[in-house]
């Protein structure tokens, strides 16, 4: 059984807090590709000190930075991971006995994510499984503006062991990254035809909260269960908010 190589592709800007232990712990990897967009805080410094593939590219959104990294790629199979994300020891080890004998093209990783230091059992963040890792003839990134995805090709399978994400350590920076990509959101949202009111974002805002804090399991984190549930929902009411803006500014009907 032939053993199957693996690239790790990451793009950065500024992720000098997060980059080092993301890089750590993908560094068994056959090949690591970081593309960095003008990173001013020693980012390219401490990635030259795990991989000499740093590659400096100017901002052209989320998923052509991951097709330039996709591009450089050379291995059998590609795992793209975010600075704030860390490959655990249970996943390196299925990586290693699944790929070589595996007939899929890509699969799913559950996602274990961390709210203001603490990891969350329940609620919105719980269940998730991305897409991440792909042969690299099988997959491409999309060029939406946020939250981009990879568009395959095959038959996608599921694995266990788990991506570990340390998304944000306070609150502040939630609302932050929640105020940053509401707006992003919103304009994809437009361009692809979706249509909002004050009324509606106030409904998908109100809905967020009692699938997260209720439906979810939210309230078995406790009180972080709580502030993530009312996080998760401002973050969508924003969103709607930002696109009902942009429906009246447009005269377009309700």
């Amino acid at each position: 059984m032939t053993a199957a190589t693996i690239s790790i592709i990451i793009i950065s800007h500024n992720e000098a807090r997060d980059i080092e232990a993301c890089l750590r712990s993908v560094s068994w990897a056959d090949e690591i590709v970081v593309v960095d967009s003008g990173s001013t805080d020693g980012t390219r410094d401490i990635a030259a000190n795990w991989t000499d593939k740093v590659h400096e590219v100017s901002w052209k959104g989320f998923g052509p930075q991951k097709n330039h990294a996709l591009d450089l790629a050379t291995k059998d199979w590609v795992l793209s991971l975010d600075c704030d994300e860390r490959v655990s020891d249970e996943l390196r080890e299925e990586l290693t006995t699944t790929l070589p004998s595996t007939d899929c093209a890509a699969f799913l990783i559950p996602f274990r994510s961390s709210y203001c230091g603490r990891f969350m059992r329940f609620g919105e963040w719980s269940g998730e499984r991305k897409l991440r890792l792909f042969r690299r003839e099988a997959g491409r990134f999309d060029d939406v503006p946020v939250h981009e995805r990879i568009r395959m090709e095959g038959r996608i399978g599921r694995l266990r062991g788990r991506i570990l994400h340390y998304s944000v350590r306070t609150r502040s920076e939630m609302h932050e990254k929640s105020r940053r990509y509401a707006q992003l959101g919103a304009e994809a949202a437009f361009k692809s035809g979706k249509r909002a009111t004050r009324a509606s974002a106030a409904g998908r805002g109100a809905w967020a909260f009692t699938r997260s804090f209720l439906l979810k399991g939210g309230l078995l984190d406790g009180w972080k269960g709580l502030t993530l549930s009312i996080d998760v929902a401002s973050a969508t009411y924003q969103r709607h908010a930002h696109l009902a803006r942009m429906c009246k500014a447009a005269g377009s009907p309700h």
